[in-house]
């Protein structure tokens, strides 16, 4: 893994700025119009890691199809949110437990029993919670590179396929996200700073703008030089 090369890629193409401020506008627009823009930017983040995986010379690509952009984000969000079913299903069963003291309305021992009880549902819940969160961590990049790899919905629901690209990528996808949370962090720190101060707010708001799409470009490369490794393919990034 070049993790640095993920995050310096941009600026080697002519006209990076150009294509980091459509990207910002689109963070802007989602802003507006509920977040539906954001599909597009997700879509190129799937460019990119197309490209990177193909060893396309051009790792940036232009912002030229739109519709294959919106199509592919909500291709992989739709996935996505499939795998996040599980949760709901605990969400759920959370909900319902919280009535029981209910149920025992006017027997003050059998209020007593339901909450302890509604307590243990909820620590147990919780814990599952916990296990699929950290399942979902590893398993959400799995379903963008499966998704690049083979260019099908179908695809990402072939559920032993996309566990293996987790499981026998454990480390790069560790190493990825620790430097995505960290930078994120570091930007986040930066922009907090500047706001604070009222000079430094007119800075931060497009900083806001711009980083987003850097940092979901940067996945970008990062996902497509794990994905490349998986193909066999010896690029040099």
């Amino acid at each position: 893994m070049d993790i640095a090369k993920g995050f310096t890629f941009i600026t080697e193409d002519e006209r990076w700025m150009t294509k980091i401020g459509i990207g910002a506008a689109i963070v802007l627009a989602s802003m507006l119009l509920f977040g539906i823009p954001m599909l597009l930017l997700v879509g190129y983040q799937l460019a990119i890691t197309r490209n990177v995986m193909n060893g396309e010379k051009q790792t940036l690509p232009e912002w030229d199809d739109f519709g294959k952009y919106f199509m592919d984000g909500l291709y992989l969000t739709l996935a996505r949110l499939v795998y996040t079913l599980p949760f709901w299903v605990l969400a759920c069963i959370g909900a319902a437990v919280a009535i029981l003291p209910a149920m025992g309305s006017g027997n003050d021992e059998m209020v007593g029993i339901l909450a302890g009880t509604a307590v243990i549902v909820w620590l147990v819940l919780g814990c599952l919670g916990l296990l699929l969160g950290l399942a979902l961590f590893f398993i959400a990049p799995a379903i963008s590179i499966q998704y690049v790899r083979t260019g099908e919905l179908a695809a990402c629901f072939r559920f032993s396929e996309v566990i293996g690209i987790a499981r026998d990528n454990v480390s790069d996808i560790v190493i990825v996200a620790v430097a995505l949370i960290a930078v994120n962090f570091v930007v986040q720190a930066v922009i907090g700073t500047l706001a604070a101060t009222g000079c430094g707010l007119i800075i931060a708001i497009p900083l806001g703008w711009v980083a987003y799409p850097w940092i979901s470009m940067t996945a970008g490369h990062l996902y497509g030089q794990i994905a490349a490794k998986i193909e066999g393919k010896g690029i040099a990034f």
